[in-house]
């Protein structure tokens, strides 16, 4: 969460910066330098800040999205104002773009170490083309001086090479995981079958594109209990939700068991969080 707050902070920060600097320099600033730095500003500032606010507010996407598009909007019409009114609608158009991507990624993924540092490198990678372009002598060249390497050339290196590294921890920490619920799955095994004693239990997969069984039978008189198997984190279902029955379950990975008490014969709807993927339940 600390990590999240001073990225947070970083991202205004540096956006308010940037629009501050793109008022300073004007006069240098025409035509499509300027278009870009307002479309790069606007939809990179936004991004950022939704996949933040998306980790935080992480049963809502309503929220983060609006507040990265708010953002966006502001800074891309801020950016754009000193060169153009077409800047500026090119600038609060990427906004908009860049705050819903950014909040939807921060929903779906969660908060990763990586993930977010990465985000964090790419912002600031941005920050730096876009500051050179602002600061150069010229609106029309921008070449790399001879005596030396461009900063944005570096961060450029560094960026792959951070992504890089950051797929193969990934991958690591994935396959770590597979190893450690093969070991432990028989003692999980075990344990939920004292728990569930007496107890039909009826298993659902939580899948990348839905779940297992759009509908679920149930006998009505019979204790159920509904497994809902997450295999994987790399999914957008954090959560079940189901206002005929009240009930909002947090998915965590593996088994999470929802149990089911008294229902009359009928059907009941149950969605994910974000309202993406619907069932139903039957009770016969």
């Amino acid at each position: 969460m600390v990590l999240t707050l001073l990225s947070i902070l970083m991202i205004v920060l540096l956006s308010g910066y940037m629009v501050l600097n793109t008022h300073k320099q004007k006069s240098r600033i025409t035509g499509m330098p300027g278009m870009m730095i307002a479309m790069s500003i606007g939809m990179m500032s936004s991004l950022a800040l939704g996949f933040q606010l998306g980790i935080v507010f992480d049963h809502d996407l309503a929220v983060p999205s609006i507040i990265a598009i708010l953002f966006g909007l502001g800074t891309g019409y801020f950016t754009g104002k000193p060169v153009s009114i077409l800047a500026s609608l090119d600038g609060m158009l990427a906004g908009i773009m860049g705050g819903m991507m950014g909040a939807m990624l921060g929903s779906m993924l969660g908060f990763t170490y990586i993930m977010a540092l990465f985000i964090d490198i790419l912002f600031i990678l941005i920050f730096c083309v876009v500051l050179q372009l602002t600061s150069s002598n010229s609106v029309e060249t921008h070449k790399t001086k001879r005596n030396g390497i461009s900063v944005p050339f570096i961060a450029g290196i560094i960026t792959v090479a951070f992504g890089t590294v950051s797929v193969g921890l990934l991958l690591f920490n994935q396959y770590q995981d597979h190893r450690a619920s093969a070991v432990s799955s028989q003692n999980k095994q075990q344990s939920s079958a004292q728990e569930n004693a007496g107890y039909k239990v009826i298993s659902v997969d939580v899948k990348s594109n839905g779940f297992s069984q759009d509908n679920i039978v149930v006998q009505a008189g019979v204790p159920t209990k509904l497994n809902f198997i997450k295999q994987t984190g790399y999914t957008c279902i954090k959560s079940v939700e189901s206002t005929d029955l009240g009930i909002d379950v947090y998915l965590e990975k593996g088994d999470n068991f929802i149990t089911l008490n008294d229902l009359k014969p009928g059907t009941y709807h149950f969605n994910c969080g974000m309202y993406m993927y619907y069932g139903t339940i039957t009770v016969v």
